[in-house]
């Protein structure tokens, strides 16, 4: 035997003696696949940050608000009990090379505990008092908003577009009874510690009911439907704790500019990404208190959950379609 060949002997016998070749590959293995999950969940977070990406999602969102005021003290109760849920699918669309267009109609349950004759959608209070209460649960009123936007990359993102109110409640006490539509507009900072910006939305009614029909201690009344000139400022406050959580919340501020009445809450709340099976979500958990309120009937305190899927995105979405 050659020195070469007893040398080769000798060296694959000194390899096969100190290593354990599956061990030696499946360690580098299992820490890539950890490391590749991790890294798909925070690219998945970064992108639920944006509310101009790509992704298609289902955001499912429950609120429960308390209402107190001067006008719920004399009927002998402490507090009547609000809830909604919002269900909204966001659909991105490539529209061309560099403009995109989100989709994104917002379909409320609404579940109200409500004087007869107490129209808690605005506020108002009409002149006769009943004190029956009772609770209506059903379809509220649709709003249906797009954003075209250029600029939908971070750290800054912003778009524009209408957004439309739509008469869809299946009980007079649970919507507005009223055509509305108005401009919205959104700007988003994202840097690697913070997510700053708001959504704007304003409604002009210009169709509608112009009376209803309400249930008093005095039997059926009808009164006038108010107009809805209502302003919704949506501001985001929120701290990028890691990459798949954050912590802060999104407050939704009012100014209904017919009754003058202001709904000025201060929140704070988190959110983080997990899985079901396969499926990427996003859940959080905000509390919100309002610091300026209409003294007659307005929100306390809320409390907000929500809940969001990632839904596979289609290939042809992600097309420019001109």
């Amino acid at each position: 035997m050659t020195r070469i060949s007893m040398g080769i002997l000798v060296a694959l016998f000194s390899l096969s003696a100190t290593a354990d070749p599956e061990q030696a590959e499946s360690e580098p293995a299992e820490n890539l696949d950890v490391e590749s999950a991790a890294a798909e969940q925070a690219a998945i977070a970064e992108a639920l940050n944006n509310p101009l990406s790509s992704l298609w999602i289902m955001f499912i969102q429950n609120d429960t608000t308390l209402y107190e005021g001067d006008l719920v003290d004399s009927l002998g109760k402490s507090h009547l009990v609000q809830n909604t849920t919002l269900i909204q699918p966001v659909m991105p669309f490539q529209l061309t090379k560099n403009w995109k267009a989100i989709f994104r109609p917002v379909i409320p349950i609404n579940s109200f505990e409500t004087v007869d004759n107490l129209d808690v959608t605005t506020g108002t209070v009409p002149e006769l008092t009943g004190t029956d209460f009772d609770r209506e649960t059903g379809l509220g009123d649709i709003v249906l908003w797009s954003a075209f936007s250029n600029h939908y990359k971070p750290p800054f993102v912003w778009g524009f577009g209408p957004t439309v109110m739509l008469p869809t409640a299946t009980d007079d006490k649970l919507g507005t009874g009223k055509y509305s539509a108005g401009p919205m507009a959104l700007a988003i900072s994202l840097t690697d510690d913070w997510i700053f910006g708001g959504v704007a939305q304003h409604w002009w009614s210009f169709a509608g009911d112009d009376s209803k029909n309400i249930d008093t201690s005095f039997g059926k009344v009808k009164t006038d439907r108010p107009d809805v000139n209502l302003t919704d400022f949506q501001y985001i406050v929120r701290y990028r704790y890691s990459a798949i959580t954050n912590i802060g919340a999104a407050p939704n501020v009012q100014y209904n500019w017919e009754t003058d009445e202001l709904s000025l809450p201060l929140g704070f709340g988190f959110d983080t990404m997990g899985k079901i099976g396969r499926l990427p979500i996003k859940f959080g958990a905000e509390i919100h208190y309002y610091a300026v309120q209409d003294d007659d009937f307005g929100p306390d305190w809320r409390l907000r959950l929500y809940f969001v899927p990632v839904l596979p995105s289609p290939e042809w979405s992600k097309k420019a379609m001109f």
